[in-house]
């Protein structure tokens, strides 16, 4: 394919020294600290607690949480561990050929068991999807027109996070959640927990698996992914649904690359009954299936369709909505989203607000996003590698949207691993520090 390899893939030199086992050694003791510390009553950095501080709230690991974290430093501190992490996370990705096979195995697994079992951090969204659950299977109200308000005694309010919103989410993962309504708050979290840390491993499995299918070294990529500090903070202890949504979407990826398109695309397609976002990769797998892309469009539209029934018989029309690439949280804004930043520089240099500017620079983000998207599917369709293609385009979205969060980052990672392009991989890095503000105590600077 053309493009495929278009530099020498990171840290593929021979291993001359240590350095790399060192700075891994380093970044565990960071993450130990980022687990643990947080875990203590009324912690600023579990916003759960704004419900209370159960014991199963804060886990297993509220032995060793620190009173300083529901003060003002503990968001300072937070993030200031979040810098070394991504620093030394860099350091390992470098020298990634001082890392065994075992090795990398091992502290993969390790650190995903150490934030499952640490608190929910910086986030509430997991207590949101209990809460669309419950609203269904307890209560016989619909996620998608109704909102937690309309639930104020059951016991999942107090914890759960945007309590005015309705579900953003695909029909598919909501009607995987109803079953959890059964298990109670306590049990309904855990298993969450459980899952997205079982589902980031697979997706780190499968980045591995899809290093091998393109005749790569799989430690590098596994790394990449395994030991990213947004997905070990966010992902997995906060439990967002990203790692269900990217584990069936790499399933369709090295579905694909195992010489079945059809099965692969498929695949990929029914992610985004989980969530929307998750439809973006597939259209690079149609444009690289040639000769055979009547048939992989085929089975795409035949997945897109079942997805769409599904969701008119479980919620009615309203589930459509969540279906759309560019849902309801495109109307809501992250001050460190490049669209906002961008208003607010305009807003600063130029007569006027940055609300003057908003709209209009929303609108050129997403013209300049739709160019890439032509551009790298055109490319994708004259043969460049579809995964590389669609990282730089993953990448090209989440700098144009509005909402920027940092769970979002497993979107590119796995496919910014496979992509054995150095240019992606530090673009990725680059803007996982761009990001590590977001979600942080840090008052107005960090929202």
């Amino acid at each position: 394919m053309e493009d495929a390899q278009p530099r020498r893939p990171l840290g593929g030199r021979a291993a001359n020294g240590r350095i790399g086992v060192v700075a891994l050694a380093a970044l565990c003791v960071v993450y130990v600290a980022l687990a643990t510390l947080p875990a203590a009553r009324g912690s600023n950095l579990v916003l759960a607690t704004a419900g209370g501080s159960p014991g199963w709230l804060l886990g297993p690991l509220r032995f060793a949480g620190t009173s300083g974290a529901n003060g003002p430093l503990g968001g300072p501190l937070f993030y200031a561990g979040l810098w070394a992490a991504l620093v030394l996370y860099a350091v390992v990705l470098l020298r990634a050929a001082d890392v065994s096979r075992r090795v990398a195995i091992w502290t993969i697994v390790g650190l995903h068991l150490l934030f499952l079992l640490a608190p929910p951090l910086l986030s509430q969204d997991v207590f949101s999807y209990i809460a669309y659950a419950r609203l269904g299977a307890n209560h016989g109200l619909d996620p998608y027109t109704h909102s937690p308000l309309a639930i104020p005694g059951d016991a999942i309010f107090p914890f759960a996070g945007s309590k005015g919103a309705t579900s953003v989410y695909g029909p598919a993962f909501t009607l995987l959640t109803y079953p959890l309504a059964s298990l109670g708050v306590a049990g309904a979290f855990w298993t969450l927990k459980a899952v997205a840390a079982l589902a980031s491993l697979g997706v780190v499995a499968l980045t591995w698996r899809g290093a091998e299918l393109l005749g790569r070294a799989p430690v590098l990529p596994a790394l990449m992914v395994g030991l990213n500090p947004h997905l070990l903070v966010h992902d997995v202890a906060g439990a967002h649904n990203e790692t269900l949504v990217v584990l069936v979407t790499m399933a369709g990826v090295v579905t694909f690359l195992a010489g079945r398109p059809r099965g692969g695309a498929a695949l990929a397609t029914a992610a985004a009954g989980l969530k929307a976002s998750a439809g973006l990769v597939v259209p690079y797998l149609v444009a690289a299936a040639r000769p055979r892309v009547r048939a992989v469009l085929i089975a795409t539209v035949a997945t897109s369709a079942a997805i769409a029934l599904l969701a008119l018989v479980g919620f009615g029309t309203h589930a459509l909505d969540a279906l759309g690439l560019l849902n309801s949280n495109q109307g809501r804004t992250s001050r460190w989203s490049f669209p906002y930043k961008t208003a607010q520089l305009l807003g600063a240099v130029l007569p006027g607000s940055r609300m003057d500017y908003r709209d209009a620079v929303r609108a050129i983000y997403a013209v300049a996003f739709a160019g890439v998207f032509a551009w790298t599917l055109l490319r994708t369709w004259r043969g460049a590698d579809p995964i590389r293609m669609a990282g730089w385009a993953t990448l090209a979205i989440m700098i144009a949207s509005a909402w920027l969060v940092p769970w979002y980052v497993l979107w590119l990672l796995p496919l910014a691993a496979l992509a054995a392009d150095r240019r992606l991989v530090w673009a990725t890095v680059a803007l996982c520090a761009w990001m590590l503000p977001i979600a942080i105590p840090l008052g107005t600077f960090g929202y």
